[in-house]
């Protein structure tokens, strides 16, 4: 690595596909991305959930990353759908752990906050003016990702017991109720870095269960992969691989991609760049400290947090 790359800054970005998943399966290698345009250099967007849209704006809740907090947090943009550009965002969730990757469950958000130890949804309450914390499971989770099958709850999930452990290995939860997840007879269920680590929700489409994941064999979140779900018990899981998506003919995001979330006329995305800034690094790195300080006295937080047992 020679000094320049000393200077490389990772840039995620929000991207959507005016497409339904129908015209994926038929031309997957035609997946047409529009990147969302914004003048933030200080921070990336990324982990992209579809909350509402109008005829006017896309309202996407995303892992929002400022560099000079070195964490992240939940935010809502609010985008134009002619040009996509960021017209308002907010901060939804702001705890005291990095939080990303927030998967929307009814009023729930679930996001990833491994760094707190357990696994936590937060629900909506007093008209959206703060968020009550419910435990969901014991283990801290990575990428979380909920699905309500066979009359139960079901989360997909890797580990971070190490590095390898968060991209390979496929682990489930499941319960009778919202709460309380117990984990799988054959946990993990699956071990291989091209399609463990979940990159998204699920879909449905012509009857049969899929699930997008991330492939992260050549580097993290690289490509993702389509899996249709062939067997899900509590004592069995079988899937299997139908296609795979790359963000690289939609420049200038195209190195990566690691999100896709399917909706009924549109998919929600994002990709990844690297980017040469010294303005970044001298500013965030020589100045990490004093910014922290700062960015934790103003206003610019999350909705209140309850805490429930």
């Amino acid at each position: 690595m020679g000094l320049k790359d000393e200077f490389l800054l990772d840039f995620w970005n929000v991207g959507v596909v005016e497409a339904s998943i129908e015209d994926i399966f038929d031309n997957p290698n035609n997946m047409k991305i529009r990147w969302v345009q914004h003048k933030y250099r200080d921070r990336y967007f990324a982990d992209p959930f579809l909350c509402d849209q109008d005829q006017k704006y896309y309202y996407i809740v995303v892992e929002e990353y400022v560099f000079s907090e070195a964490k992240g947090k939940i935010s809502r943009l609010t985008v134009d759908k002619k040009t996509l550009e960021l017209v308002h965002k907010d901060i939804l969730l702001k705890d005291q752990h990095h939080l990303s990757y927030p998967y929307l469950f009814e009023d729930y958000i679930i996001p990833e906050g491994f760094r707190s130890g357990a696994t936590y949804a937060y629900k909506s309450i007093n008209g959206g003016q703060s968020y009550r914390r419910i435990k969901l499971c014991d283990q801290a989770l990575v990428d979380p990702t909920l699905l309500k099958y066979d009359d139960k709850y079901w989360i997909f999930a890797t580990t971070r017991i190490n590095a390898a452990d968060a991209m390979s290995n496929l682990r489930i939860f499941f319960s009778k109720q919202f709460g309380g997840f117990a984990p799988h007879a054959i946990n993990p269920v699956k071990t291989d870095l091209k399609t463990a680590r979940p990159g998204g929700r699920f879909f449905e489409y012509r009857g049969k269960l899929y699930r997008p994941v991330q492939d992260c064999e050549e580097s993290y979140g690289h490509l993702i992969r389509i899996m249709e779900v062939k067997k899900l018990s509590v004592q069995e899981y079988e899937e299997q691989e139908v296609m795979v998506l790359s963000s690289q003919n939609s420049p200038p995001f195209n190195v990566r991609l690691h999100t896709f979330n399917v909706y009924e006329d549109c998919i929600v995305v994002d990709g990844y760049r690297e980017d040469y800034s010294c303005y970044s690094i001298l500013f965030f790195l020589k100045l990490k400290n004093t910014l922290r300080f700062f960015f934790n006295r103003q206003g610019n937080k999350g909705k209140e947090i309850i805490v429930e047992s």
